[in-house]
């Protein structure tokens, strides 16, 4: 009997073990982890690409078309969105040059403030520097002509991982000021897929 005892003992044990172990493994996989260094850094690179096409849109010179397509590395529903917002970015281009000469260059700088992860799906927390260039001379810049307007933009970028492994991007949510004036690359509210 004592043996018999002993393995029941044993077997409770063993089966609690391997109850906490599967709660612990299940519980840490609830847990919202940040990113992998190199899927950071993916992501980090696709929403500066991103941003930046959409600053290139509005220095086009008037003579190129068409509208250039969204990024491939967009869902389908999220492209589906951007080609009008694309077109409205090229058509607000084309009228700032109609209007003053427009913008001739941007450059665009993305510093990730903050991930968030929920499955397959990670909220980018980061801030957009862009600085559209005027076309001016160097010695208008000399008198002191604005070289370029520059804005600040805190964006929340959401991106899902695809069953190829590839990250798309799914929504992009610019803090607009409500009633503020929205930077050039800016023509819609939140866009979401």
């Amino acid at each position: 009997m004592h043996a018999h005892g002993s393995r029941i003992r044993v077997l409770t044990a063993t089966l609690t073990a391997a109850v906490i172990a599967g709660a612990a493994t299940a519980s840490a996989a609830s847990i919202p982890r940040a990113p992998a260094v190199a899927d950071r850094a993916e992501l980090s690179r696709l929403a500066q690409s991103y941003l930046q096409q959409r600053a290139d849109l509005v220095t086009r010179p008037a003579a190129q078309s068409p509208v250039p397509e969204p990024p491939t590395t967009a869902t389908p529903s999220m492209r589906a969105g951007l080609r009008t917002e694309f077109a409205a970015l090229v058509h607000r281009g084309r009228a700032y040059q109609q209007a003053d000469g427009g913008y001739i260059r941007a450059t665009v700088e993305v510093k990730v403030n903050d991930t968030a992860v929920n499955g397959r799906t990670v909220s980018l927390h980061i801030t957009e520097d862009t600085r559209l260039y005027h076309p001016l001379t160097p010695a208008q810049v000399a008198e002191g002509a604005p070289e370029y307007e520059e804005y600040t933009l805190p964006h929340t970028l959401t991106f899902t991982r695809a069953s190829s492994g590839a990250w798309l991007l799914a929504s992009d949510r610019p803090e607009l000021n409500d009633g503020g004036l929205a930077p050039s690359t800016q023509v819609a509210r939140p866009r979401t897929a």
